[in-house]
């Protein structure tokens, strides 16, 4: 029994020996047989290592064809795939939003991307929007008290005849935006000349929304 196990691993071992020693020397010859993308096989040494670099990529040279004469601005456009697209005066709504947070404090602060959104969405002028509630509710330096505890933005009224209050300052600023185009704008009054009489007793209003208005454009 001990003779018989002996001898069969001897010969399990003589035939591993000899399948490893086939498979390294034949490897190179088997291997671009079954990968060789030109349609057939070749033995030859020097016609494989021509193959093999007919084949290869120098991925280096191709990303440098593309590139050529391409500015990094539109590579970048051509690589995302996407356009840039402008919604208000030559901005981006990214861009907008950036300029008005510039001009937005206290209650109002980091709200530019909201306020754009929504004015052009609706087509209302989002230098008027801002102008307005900076000259309403004094947040170019210190928000009112009407600002800061009704989220009131824009000196809005109810049917009542007392200021409005809202649960918070999206809900005020959505709601005055919403009010600029559905009581103003539909009727053609897009401007602080043209909305005076209405939204104001006073005839300097118009003035000083549109001095708001030359600031928030300069910053």
């Amino acid at each position: 029994m001990k003779i018989s196990r002996a001898l069969s691993l001897s010969i399990l071992s003589l035939f591993l020996f000899v399948t490893m020693l086939f498979v390294i020397t034949g490897n190179r010859s088997s291997l671009y047989a079954s990968t060789d993308s030109i349609g057939h096989v070749s033995d030859d040494d020097d016609e494989l290592d021509a193959i093999e670099e007919e084949m290869s990529i120098d991925l280096s040279d191709i990303a440098y064809g593309i590139t050529d004469g391409i500015d990094t601005y539109s590579l970048s456009k051509i690589a995302l795939n996407i356009e840039r697209v402008e919604v208000f005066d030559g901005m981006t709504i990214e861009e907008l939003a950036i300029k008005l947070n510039k001009s937005l404090k206290g209650v109002l602060a980091n709200k530019g991307y909201l306020i754009a959104t929504r004015c052009v969405k609706l087509g209302v002028d989002p230098y008027l929007a801002v102008a307005i509630m900076l000259h309403e509710t004094g947040c170019n330096s210190t928000c009112s008290s009407l600002a800061r505890n009704y989220y009131n933005v824009g000196g809005m009224k109810g049917s009542n005849g007392n200021y409005q209050r809202f649960s918070s300052i999206d809900q005020g600023i959505l709601t005055f935006i919403n009010n600029l185009y559905g009581n103003y704008y539909r009727y053609g009054l897009n401007t602080p000349e043209k909305m005076n009489h209405k939204y104001a007793a006073s005839t300097a209003w118009s003035g000083r929304v549109r001095s708001y208005m030359n600031l928030i454009k300069s910053r």
